[in-house]
């Protein structure tokens, strides 16, 4: 009952923000860069954020004992200075800070649940949680990037969100059950407006930076849980074209901070002219297929290391296939593209 009251909730509360944003002129506009055609409203991934301060009424009134306080307030930190980003431009230094926080409130969150993690003085140890550190909000940003296309960003969080639960409720049990529940409702919700052909409305950086940041609890507490690195490819689609297209920015001597229309998706359907939704149901495809992959192989007690040896090399042809394509589409060079595909000066 309480995922329906929930669902009626964020409806009606999406509703009550389309005429608000209209007034408001909240509204991601039409440029060189885009892949939409008329202005969309933007913001309305505020109700990741909500649907999660549901569930952490839910855990308050039950009285469940050690409350994730510290992912709550990162959490809360992001989506206030993300939204009000999409109202006005909030410096990045100040966004990069936020995030910094957030991710490392997010870390001792895990160090809490998890009681085989010990803190010790231990350079190794220390090491290993910077680097995590930085993964994080890494990867966090890498979510925001993706969320560039209609049924995109949904369609990624959905495609991993559906193998989370098969493996927390088959395979071994690495968060709480209801987290996911939650986080599927404003999902499904948000695709139901977003993947159109025309779209009724965009999550803006606070649906992105929201889920992200979910999303990114979920696969480091797995992974710290199993010891399995091979769960990284849960997130084969994000890593491959974001994480590609920032090293191929840098190699290519632009300002990674400064947009951009390189991704591949947005060749495809600003140049290509492809579907939009079509071009999204391939990259949430490809990752969904990843998950399942690892969820039966997990199923049937695969050991690590056959996981890895299967995983892998089906991830390194997935980045040889993407480079040379995307190549093509850049007219044969990954570095030397022409000047129109450029960040504006």
């Amino acid at each position: 009952m309480i995922y329906i009251a929930t669902l009626l909730l964020l409806l009606l509360l999406l509703q009550a923000y389309f005429p608000f944003a209209r007034k408001r002129n909240m509204l991601a506009g039409v440029n060189h860069r885009s892949s939409h055609t008329q202005p969309v409203i933007t913001g309305t991934g505020f109700i990741f954020f909500v649907s999660y301060m549901v569930y952490a009424g839910v855990l308050l009134y039950h009285g469940i004992e050690g409350f994730p306080w510290c992912f709550f307030i990162g959490l809360t930190l992001l989506s206030i200075v993300s939204f009000v980003d999409d109202l006005e431009e909030v410096w990045f230094l100040w966004r990069l800070l936020v995030q910094l926080v957030a991710m490392a409130l997010m870390l001792w969150q895990i160090q809490l649940e998890e009681s085989s993690l010990a803190l010790m003085p231990s350079v190794v140890q220390w090491s290993a949680i910077v680097m995590c550190w930085g993964f994080s909000v890494g990867l966090l940003n890498m979510y925001n990037f993706m969320d560039g296309l209609n049924g995109m960003l949904g369609g990624l969080v959905l495609s991993s969100l559906i193998p989370f639960w098969l493996i927390n409720q088959y395979v071994t049990p690495f968060v709480d059950a209801q987290l996911l529940y939650f986080t599927l409702l404003p999902t499904l919700l948000f695709l139901f407006y977003n993947a159109r052909k025309q779209a009724k409305c965009f999550s803006g950086d606070v649906g992105a930076i929201a889920v992200g940041y979910i999303m990114t609890y979920l696969l480091i507490k797995l992974m710290i849980k199993t010891g399995n690195v091979a769960y990284l490819a849960l997130f084969v689609s994000i890593f491959i074209e974001a994480g590609l297209t920032i090293v191929q920015r840098l190699f290519a001597g632009e300002n990674i901070f400064q947009p951009h229309r390189i991704h591949l998706f947005q060749l495809l359907c600003n140049e290509g002219k492809r579907n939009h939704v079509a071009v999204s149901s391939v990259y949430a495809g490809i990752q969904l297929f990843f998950g399942l992959l690892l969820f039966v192989m997990n199923y049937y007690h695969v050991s690590g290391i056959v996981q890895n040896i299967i995983v892998w090399p089906l991830v390194v042809a997935l980045i040889v296939f993407y480079l040379l394509y995307k190549r093509k589409c850049l007219g044969g060079h990954l570095l030397d593209y022409k000047k129109s595909y450029r960040p504006e000066k």
